[in-house]
């Protein structure tokens, strides 16, 4: 199967960058999973290079920069919409100047920057095929959802724009993201009293909520390693689904979409 994506144009470009020696040291919920081994860490990052590659997409991939040790967590300091960039200012202090360090190689786009008050994790912000979710966390307020709805709203004008409440996961996306046009992949952990009756969801197992963070790609989609059942939900809706090991950015909250921002 083919899904439409109806309000992303196909993807062409994939920026990236190299996860630092010192990424270990970034945020994360996930400690209990241990420490990430970064040799294996590099390894897994170039096998996800080498399928964004694959999939036709021009990728630029940055040098390491260890004074971001989440920093090879592009997809969260900006949010790119057709021609617009949107640059996120995150609730997590740490994280706050990585938009700097990406922004020169966003400049054939559409640069905007939001009023300070409005704080955003690209992490929290769910594309689907005719509405976009934002999710409201410790790091994106209700100023960053009406921030990028008035940025959204310059190229589609009668965009709808949702703010998503949610608990148990540090980003929206790495619960819950859009397997196919109105099919939403969820991680049980992730908790929410928003309305999503407007969508068929597939609940994982607990032991495979990690792979509710799926990427699509053109008419392949992309699901995490080790989970049979959230490859049995991609199979319904592709015919071309590949699993990549993550492990390594799982200790660090880190999945599929994280790693690039894709436009």
């Amino acid at each position: 199967m083919n899904p439409e994506r109806h309000l992303l144009p196909p993807f062409t470009r994939a920026l990236a960058r190299y996860p630092a020696p010192n990424f270990a040291s970034g945020v994360t919920l996930s400690a209990h999973l241990g420490v990430p081994d970064y040799d294996l860490a590099l390894s897994q990052f170039e096998t996800y290079l080498k399928a964004l590659r694959d999939c036709g997409l021009d990728a630029t991939v940055l040098p390491a920069d260890d004074r971001f040790p989440d920093g090879h967590f592009v997809e969260d300091p900006f949010v790119i919409f057709h021609d617009l960039a949107f640059r996120c200012r995150s609730g997590e202090p740490t994280r706050e100047n990585e938009g700097g360090s990406l922004e020169p190689y966003l400049a054939h786009l559409r640069v905007i920057v939001p009023p300070p008050e409005a704080r955003l994790d690209g992490g929290d912000v769910l594309i689907c095929a005719d509405r976009v979710l934002v999710g409201l966390s410790k790091r994106s307020n209700q100023a960053g959802v009406k921030a990028l709805r008035r940025a959204f709203k310059t190229v589609k004008r009668d965009i709808r724009v949702d703010a998503v409440p949610f608990s148990g996961v540090l980003h929206l996306k790495s619960g819950l993201t859009e397997l196919a046009p109105n099919v939403l992949i969820h991680d049980p952990a992730l908790q929410s009293e928003f309305d999503l009756s407007w969508a068929r969801v597939i609940t994982l197992p607990p032991e495979e909520g990690f792979a509710a963070d799926v990427m699509p790609i053109k008419d392949r989609l992309f699901v995490a390693d080790g989970c049979p059942n959230a490859f049995a939900a991609a199979r319904e809706y592709y015919d071309d689904v590949v699993a990549l090991d993550m492990s390594e950015f799982r200790k660090m909250d880190g999945g599929l979409t994280c790693l690039s921002l894709r436009y």
